[in-house]
């Protein structure tokens, strides 16, 4: 018999508070998390894949710098993509770089911060559980690449916290409990792994902190019910996020634990002094030498480190750490390297004297770094022209020491065609026949595409999209067997509007139909994508 009565929504009562507190520590976790992770992006970005994703090695590399699991950092990168902090540079070589928005998104208060991550998450068609899985064409989907698009998800997110707003406040429901009450409410739209859905998604909400201990926080029912209000949202986590600390206690063993969450210039100085061991209500930096090398390297001195500390730190700095950094700034820059042009070199000490005294070769930049041996930014054929110009007498030398005799080439003019020599050949009837039908039928497709303009055929506005939005759109017009308007940038810069017929999705680019023509387009250069 069919289950007429829907299935309870019951399971585990928790302590309202002890569900806020923990939704709080997990939205300060996921701040913490990202800042860490674009501030590594900022200084050695990730390429982007032909295809348009992340790389299963960078993605693996990022979870050991955040000492995260690889699910928990792809729903990280899918979070800074959907909260526009992250974006591809559009360079020839493109990498994932983090954007002006991330630059705005930092100064904003922890709760506005968080506020924009959930609305957009709410919202989002994104699903970062398909990353690591395999397509159709048993291809694995990577993170931040099209195929993490699927529109069901953004129903199913919103029911399973609607199912969870239903419940008794503090009360903790198990995946099979909400898979149960999905499929009872929606039986024949629900996915064939509707249980792994309903349990990623309870993932990614604990993750962000809309749940704490398997309930919906007040911030959760506060989400649901914002209407998009980012203040609303913003206020309701506010009071159960942890209080941001100005200073850290330094201890003997080489570490610094902060007891709270860090923002601003001391978490920048923390993320380029030491490195994070342990994470938490307080979190553990470790100091060492390659940590304060690294802060060295940024061009900070060994008194600036420690006086960066003893502001830093609520005690005074142990005199281990003390003596590791005078240590590492005491060794650090012992061996210098230059970038050198050309070394000029000769056993004539004095003529070289004369070199450094002329003037007319000041602009190679001359400078003796032994007896016999000069050296020049500039290129070695510069530096030969302008000795000798000066009266003297170089030869060039290759890197094994011989001397190397410059070849000139020898040049020749290219004898061009006769004018006598061209051959007209006449056309018979069916040439011309054919060429005026051409001809004739080029001008009435211009002439009816001109006409119908007029009575609405030049097509909808077409947005601004993010290659991923555009490539989803693709995706629902072949699908439909629908036509889409897109704006496409030539090679030139200028972007043509086209009215186009879309039939395949392969390797960053789109086939399709565009005024009776197959053209294969670049996702790169489409600009916005419509239907029709």
């Amino acid at each position: 018999q069919p289950q007429l009565a829907p299935p309870p929504v019951d399971g585990p009562q928790r302590d309202g508070d002890a569900v806020d507190a923990a939704a709080g520590a997990a939205a300060s976790a996921v701040l913490a998390l990202l800042d860490e992770l674009l501030d590594s992006w900022s200084q050695t970005p990730p390429r982007v894949l032909r295809t348009g994703g992340l790389a299963v090695r960078d993605l693996k590399a990022a979870a050991a710098r955040l000492d995260t699991t690889p699910e928990h950092t792809a729903y990280l990168v899918e979070l800074a993509l959907i909260g526009d902090l992250v974006a591809d540079d559009g360079e020839v070589d493109p990498h994932w770089v983090p954007t002006a928005e991330y630059d705005a998104w930092q100064t904003e208060p922890g709760g506005e911060r968080w506020a924009r991550l959930a609305l957009a998450w709410l919202a989002t068609t994104r699903a970062p559980h398909r990353v690591g899985s395999r397509t159709d064409a048993a291809a694995v989907v990577n993170a931040l690449g099209p195929d993490v698009q699927w529109p069901p998800i953004r129903s199913l997110r919103r029911e399973v916290l609607d199912l969870l707003a239903s419940a008794e406040p503090g009360v903790a429901t198990t995946p099979a409990g909400l898979a149960a009450a999905v499929r009872w409410r929606r039986p024949r739209r629900v996915p064939r792994t509707l249980e792994d859905v309903v349990e990623s998604v309870l993932g990614e909400a604990a993750w962000l902190g809309v749940t704490g201990h398997g309930a919906l926080s007040v911030a959760g029912r506060a989400l649901l019910a914002s209407e998009g209000d980012v203040a609303v949202v913003a206020e309701s986590i506010h009071p159960h996020l942890p209080a941001p600390v100005d200073a850290v206690l330094l201890q003997a063993d080489l570490t610094a634990i902060a007891p709270g969450p860090v923002t601003g210039s001391l978490a920048a100085f923390l993320r380029l002094v030491a490195d994070v061991e342990s994470r938490g209500g307080a979190t553990v930096h470790r100091f060492s030498d390659a940590s304060i090398r690294r802060c060295l390297d940024t061009g900070w001195t060994g008194e600036d480190i420690l006086a960066g500390l003893r502001d830093a730190s609520r005690t005074p700095v142990p005199q281990p750490l003390e003596y590791l950094v005078r240590d590492v700034a005491r060794r650090h820059g012992t061996v210098r390297v230059r970038g050198v042009g050309a070394i000029v070199r000769s056993e004539d000490e004095a003529g070289l004297d004369v070199m450094l005294a002329n003037r007319r070769l000041a602009a190679l930049q001359l400078r003796r770094i032994a007896p016999t041996v000069l050296t020049s930014p500039a290129g070695p054929e510069v530096v030969l022209e302008m000795l000798r110009e000066e009266g003297f007498s170089p030869v060039g030398e290759s890197p094994s020491g011989t001397v190397t005799v410059p070849t000139r080439p020898v040049r020749r003019a290219v004898r061009r065609a006769s004018v006598d020599s061209a051959l007209v050949h006449a056309m018979d009837r069916a040439q011309i026949g054919s060429l005026v039908s051409g001809l004739r039928a080029a001008e009435s497709h211009a002439q009816a595409r001109a006409a119908a303009a007029p009575g609405g055929r030049s097509g909808p506005a077409i947005p601004a999209n993010d290659p991923t939005t555009s490539v989803a759109v693709l995706r629902e017009a072949i699908a439909d067997g629908r036509a889409v308007w897109l704006g496409y940038s030539d090679g030139i810069g200028r972007t043509q509007r086209l009215l186009f017929y879309p039939e395949r999705l392969d390797g960053g680019r789109v086939s399709g139909v565009s005024d009776g023509i197959t053209r294969t387009l670049s996702i790169h250069r489409i600009t916005g994508v419509v239907a029709d």
